[in-house]
């Protein structure tokens, strides 16, 4: 797994995302390659996570290994994930805003979809101690940007 994140001026914290205030434009990106099984988690935690936010969804083009695109829209701008083939068995994800911070987005899609993966696991172990190990992993996932978080400014 590779990952690069291009960014531009970043002006304050919306949401989980950074929203450029007024007449003031960024453009920022995050570039990664995953294989198969890495496309479709992140593709299902992402678009779970910006609905949980308050993003809707409209996919646009995309057949079977083909490139497709989802947009995210809210009343603080639109987030793009486009996916694209790279070789036979990896994928190249794009996340592009022009008025969005994605970086932000991306680490707490991720580890809240982490966390909403082993949910489930840690219900039929709870009164266990790996039960509790799990629990306290679940925790901790959830809480990795609360300070981020706590700083909302739509």
């Amino acid at each position: 797994v590779s990952g690069r994140h291009t960014g531009g001026y970043i002006p304050r914290f919306a949401g989980s995302g950074w929203v450029a205030k007024g007449n003031e434009r960024m453009s920022d990106t995050y570039e990664v390659v995953v294989d198969t099984a890495g496309r479709q988690m992140f593709q299902e935690a992402f678009y779970a996570y910006m609905t949980r936010i308050g993003f809707a969804r409209l996919s646009v083009g995309g057949r079977l290994g083909a490139q497709s695109s989802h947009d995210y829209r809210s009343d603080h701008g639109v987030v793009s994930l486009s996916t694209s083939s790279v070789g036979q068995s990896h994928f190249r994800l794009v996340i592009h805003s022009e008025t969005i911070s994605v970086q932000p987005l991306v680490l707490d899609a991720l580890t809240e979809g982490a966390a909403d993966f082993l949910q489930p696991f840690y219900e039929s172990l709870s009164s266990t101690v790996g039960g509790q190990t799990l629990r306290d992993l679940i925790t901790g996932l959830r809480d990795s940007f609360e300070e981020e978080i706590r700083e909302i400014d739509w």
